[in-house]
């Protein structure tokens, strides 16, 4: 039976939605938490018509560029992970965000995007964490570029003040002029 206003059948149809794709994120000036967001709901299949909690059709996300990602300098001391591998007190080990940038970007959305996973389906975060690829800059194997479907669009980073020419910082209007009677 083919669906009304397309050449695909329904079954055709269906499959394609339980079809796991691949997509690719750019992580360029972009926060974490909005990178881990969009991977979870994508891990988790939630933007497929078919979602259902007992069933795993999520897909794969590739995310690039881990290492050229965006926070203020407040939030990269702010951002900690607690991890506790005993159950002793006193056992925890604090880890920031910016360690995580130093050593291995890609493991700071690793870690960020297990945080909005949902806290339900605790046996399936492995499976889910298992189809995030994060990469620190855009060397992608071949064997992984060749299977991406989508690309995902990303905000536009913001210019330097370098990358204006003089007539546009010229014709930039003045909020504020300085009068002669001010001293700083």
């Amino acid at each position: 039976m083919v669906v009304p206003g397309t050449s695909v059948s329904r079954a055709s149809a269906l499959a394609a939605s339980f079809a796991r794709n691949w997509y690719l994120i750019d992580a360029t000036w972009q926060h974490p938490t909005l990178v881990a967001k969009k991977c979870s709901t994508l891990l988790q299949a939630r933007h497929k018509p078919i979602f259902a909690w007992k069933q795993d059709s999520g897909d794969h996300v590739v995310v690039i560029n881990c290492a050229q990602l965006a926070m203020s300098e407040f939030e990269w001391e702010f951002h900690r992970f607690t991890e506790n591998k005993t159950t002793r007190p006193g056992d925890n080990r604090v880890t920031y965000a910016w360690e995580y940038l130093r050593d291995n970007p890609g493991q700071l959305i690793r870690k960020t995007t297990k945080l909005y996973l949902e806290n339900k389906r605790i046996d399936s975060r492995d499976a889910w964490l298992s189809r995030l690829h994060c990469f620190k800059d855009e060397n992608v194997p071949d064997h992984i570029l060749q299977r991406i479907n989508f690309m995902l669009p990303r905000k536009k980073p913001p210019r330097k003040l370098s990358q204006y020419s003089k007539e546009e910082i010229d014709s930039f209007p003045i909020i504020w002029a300085k009068d002669d009677q001010y001293k700083y």
